[in-house]
């Protein structure tokens, strides 16, 4: 078989295997004031996820992640030492197979390189109709910008995906360490962008 269908096969069990994990805090476990949950009238909690204070995503029991073994593939988008498994050949897709032709939320795994931290933002206001959909600590809700940071010993996957209104190309901001942003634009079944 393969390694780019082993890798998305993977991805794809992963998303399913956690797709039952619940918004719910494990056992205990509570995001810091760094990292709050988007419930409630906290003024912190709702500024989580702009482009001032971007979401932390970070390799703890409390979210949901996964070991990445397999590598990167063609049809991958890899940028720096972040990836979306087969997100390259969405362009050309119907979205009917990517969330069963119901909504505009589309799950993909976000894989991180071990150690490295990565913020990507949706750089222009979209009127809601944009968001990453990543962090179990809030219950997976739409965000602007979210920080990945990889578990130190492995590749990680982070559970989650993007929220996307309708066929379009989304622009993307993809910062990591001390290096300029990196910009591209993803095709959500738009065609070519």
């Amino acid at each position: 078989m393969p390694v780019a269908t082993i890798r998305r096969a993977t991805a794809a069990i992963a998303v399913l295997v956690l797709a039952g994990c619940g918004g719910g805090h494990s056992a205990g476990v509570r995001p810091s004031r760094a990292a709050p949950a988007a419930t409630g009238a906290d003024s912190t909690a709702q500024a989580a996820g702009t482009l001032v204070m971007p979401r932390t995503i970070a390799c703890t029991p409390a979210e949901a992640h996964l070991r990445s073994t397999a590598p990167p593939s063609g049809a991958d988008l890899v940028v720096g030492s972040l990836s979306w498994p087969g997100l390259r050949g969405w362009e050309t897709a119907d979205p009917a197979d990517f969330n069963g032709g119901t909504g505009d939320d589309y799950k993909v795994g976000a894989v991180v390189r071990a150690g490295a931290v990565v913020t990507v933002s949706v750089p222009d206001p979209s009127d809601g109709k944009i968001g990453l959909k990543y962090g179990q600590g809030w219950n997976y809700e739409p965000a602007r910008s979210v920080t990945f940071r990889g578990c130190p010993e492995f590749d990680t996957i982070y559970i989650g995906g993007f929220h996307v209104a309708g066929r379009r190309c989304v622009p993307l901001e993809i910062t990591e360490g001390s290096t300029p942003p990196v910009r591209v634009t993803v095709s959500f079944f738009a065609g070519p962008c």
